[in-house]
């Protein structure tokens, strides 16, 4: 590669029109090769990020149980109860007590849904990956999964949705359960018989 020096600098126009192509290409190269990269790499750095997604989803439990019934409860106690009359069809008291406790049950039931928005919110870049992840997980495990009808009471599904599976390893553990699972459906008895 040449430098550009004094006596280079009055053809500096041809010499820049002539290597700037290539550099171009070159960078639009780097580019195409580091967009084609997936964010997520490996099925391990796919795990790590579920995990982390059910962090989020079981630490935002108690503040979406809390909130709803501090709230239904100020609520109450800000009002002027009338021992005589009923609210919503019974005594004051029971009224109030049951929707500070059914506001409390619906928060805790929206829980996750506000965990999984929030680990959306703070890991922007990752959700398209963990979608597409997502879907090409779940397709693995539909494929694989033992069928429900060989279910009994000696023969449970061993999680039939694979929520317990944190890593590759424990997918392969997953495997084997599902394949003894059938095994044990179809020709009866223990695996060790059969084998």
């Amino acid at each position: 590669m040449t430098l550009l020096t004094p006596s280079t600098l009055k053809h500096a126009s041809v010499f820049l029109h002539r290597s700037a192509a290539p550099a171009v290409i070159s960078r639009s190269l780097a580019t195409s090769t580091s967009q084609t990269e997936p964010l997520i790499p490996t099925w391990d750095a796919y795990f790590k990020l579920r995990s982390k997604r059910r962090k989020y989803e079981i630490a935002s439990y108690l503040p979406s149980t809390l909130v709803p019934m501090v709230g239904t409860g100020t609520y109450f106690m800000q009002l002027q109860i009338d021992p005589f009359s009923t609210f919503m069809g019974m005594d004051p008291l029971m009224a109030a007590g049951l929707s500070t406790v059914g506001a409390g049950f619906c928060g805790y039931l929206l829980g996750p849904v506000v965990g999984d928005m929030l680990f959306k919110l703070m890991n922007r870049k990752y959700v398209a990956a963990m979608d597409e992840r997502d879907k090409a997980f779940y397709e693995h495990v539909k494929r694989n999964r033992s069928s429900a009808r060989l279910n009994s009471i000696r023969n449970p599904v061993p999680d039939y949705y694979g929520e317990k599976i944190n890593s590759v390893a424990d997918y392969r553990s997953w495997l084997r359960k599902q394949r003894e699972h059938y095994r044990k459906g179809v020709f009866g008895g223990n695996v060790d018989e059969t084998s």
